[in-house]
């Protein structure tokens, strides 16, 4: 059985996780890619993947030209996207790496996608943006995600339960997923259970944790804070749906071009 405090599907079930959460990479990151050559963040900049699982999006904005480094903390779902890269044309490449502790100046964008909703304390949702803008070059586009507390909140009370299956070559797995609310932190309690079920036995791995949601205000104090300017909202990455539509908000924000 897994540690209690090694969430399965970062690491024994990193194999899965792009059976389990089907995304529509290629269509978001087409948008994306517009958004970035509007700012003047063409194909051949350094692009930064913080937190970037198994590797998706990296791979998909390499293929349209970008060079991508994605970094993440589950040394599992690094090698997944390894393994991935090896199979694809592009220059993307992985390393496990910590979003708190990026190397100054060597990006000219910054994409991060849900993982801010991991980071609980104050103090670190502080730094995170600090360490974003300290790793962006000047004029760098930083794009992010994050669960809007509102919407999800609601989302969550209607539907509190989460349940998929899907058939692989080590058996039927099946994860569940129940969330419940903790309104005056603004945070969700989730326990996950993964089930594997390869025909002879039938194992279950279980996993609880907090993941704190965000409000607009609390990202836009950020990032001002942090010299971040032309500040555009969505509720999805699709420039048609705008924030309040979805428990998501996506934010786009770019450093300045200093004076002189």
């Amino acid at each position: 059985m897994p540690s209690a405090n090694r969430r399965p599907f970062y690491t024994d079930f990193a194999w899965a996780f792009d059976l389990l959460i089907d995304r529509p990479v290629a269509k978001a990151c087409g948008v994306m890619v517009t958004w970035l050559i509007e700012r003047g963040v063409r194909p051949g900049a350094a692009l930064l993947d913080a937190g970037c699982g198994t590797g998706r999006y990296s791979m998909e904005l390499s293929r349209r030209g970008y060079v991508v480094h994605g970094i993440d903390a589950s040394p599992e779902l690094i090698a997944e996207g390894k393994r991935a890269a090896g199979t694809r044309p592009g220059s993307a490449s992985f390393s496990v790496g910590n979003i708190l502790a990026l190397p100054a100046g060597g990006y000219d964008a910054i994409l991060c996608r849900g993982v801010l909703n991991d980071f609980v304390a104050d103090s670190d949702r502080n730094d995170v943006f600090v360490n974003f803008a300290r790793a962006l070059r000047p004029a760098g586009v930083l794009i992010l995600d994050v669960r809007e507390w509102e919407a999800t909140a609601l989302r969550k009370a209607r539907e509190p339960l989460f349940r998929k299956s899907v058939f692989t070559e080590h058996g039927k797995l099946t994860f569940t997923s129940a969330t419940h609310l903790d309104p005056e932190n603004h945070c969700l309690l989730i326990s996950e259970r993964h089930t594997l079920d390869d025909g002879q036995e039938e194992r279950s791995y279980d996993h609880s944790f907090v993941m704190r949601c965000w409000l607009r205000d609390e990202v836009h104090l950020h990032l001002r804070a942090r010299g971040f300017t032309s500040i555009d909202w969505f509720g999805a990455y699709d420039p048609a749906v705008m924030p309040g539509r979805t428990d998501r908000l996506v934010v786009i924000g770019q450093l300045p071009v200093p004076s002189g």
